[in-house]
């Protein structure tokens, strides 16, 4: 049954994704799994990511987070959610496997490993709708990175092509989109906390740019 399950969830995703463009055929993984060395575990321990192709675009979004828990015997969509991040930076047409140190790609594994850790994500974007997140050490250029080296993203902004979630086996599935910020949008958020992420996702739709992820793009404050 729990086979059954990973099976027709992993057939929903690609299946979905096949609609969007072209999915390359291999998946970016570990070859030992952080979840083995503390990291977060994720419902089957498989962590991959997988990479799709459209004619303007490239997205790279995880793949296992909607994963059933193995552990748990009630049918289950796992955290329920994958995330991805949609770039038009065309460096990225090349097979997966050389992405890994891209920032696009950095970014995306640092979002899904803090949706693993705190489990709750689903619950928190229906609450508030969009959310946002900082790391560190991630190789983008300013206005991007500020002066600590710290990046801003915000999640959960609509997509003009995908939608918010797709129907899984056990329960919707939300596909959470990740946008990069200009440390000029992120300390916006940092002073006016909600209603500044609530403003961005409003002058992001004004100005075009919605979910998209690039580097190419004045701040919108």
């Amino acid at each position: 049954m729990k086979d059954d399950l990973f099976n027709a969830t992993v057939s929903v995703r690609n299946n979905f994704w096949k609609t969007i463009g072209k999915i390359d055929p291999d998946v970016l993984t570990h070859l030992i799994n952080p979840a083995f060395r503390g990291g977060p575990r994720w419902p089957t321990l498989r962590q991959a990511f997988v990479k799709i192709e459209t004619p303007n675009s490239i997205i790279l979004a995880s793949d296992g987070l909607s994963d059933p828990f193995d552990d748990v015997e009630e049918p289950n969509q796992g955290f329920s959610l994958e995330c991805y991040l949609e770039s038009d930076d065309p460096a990225l047409r090349k097979n997966i496997a050389e992405l890994d140190q891209t920032w696009q790609f950095q970014l995306l594994y640092e979002v899904a490993q803090n949706f693993a850790h705190h489990g709750g994500v689903k619950e928190l974007l229906e609450r508030h709708g969009v959310l946002s997140m900082e790391f560190s050490y991630l190789d983008v250029p300013e206005p991007f990175s500020n002066e600590e080296g710290r990046v801003g993203v915000l999640l959960g902004l609509e997509s003009e092509q995908i939608p918010t979630s797709i129907i899984g086996p056990a329960s919707d599935i939300r596909l959470v989109s990740i946008k990069i910020l200009t440390s000029q949008e992120l300390q916006y958020i940092l002073q006016n906390g909600a209603a500044g992420r609530k403003k961005l996702a409003e002058l992001f739709r004004e100005q075009g740019s919605h979910h998209l992820s690039t580097l190419i793009r004045n701040s919108v404050v």
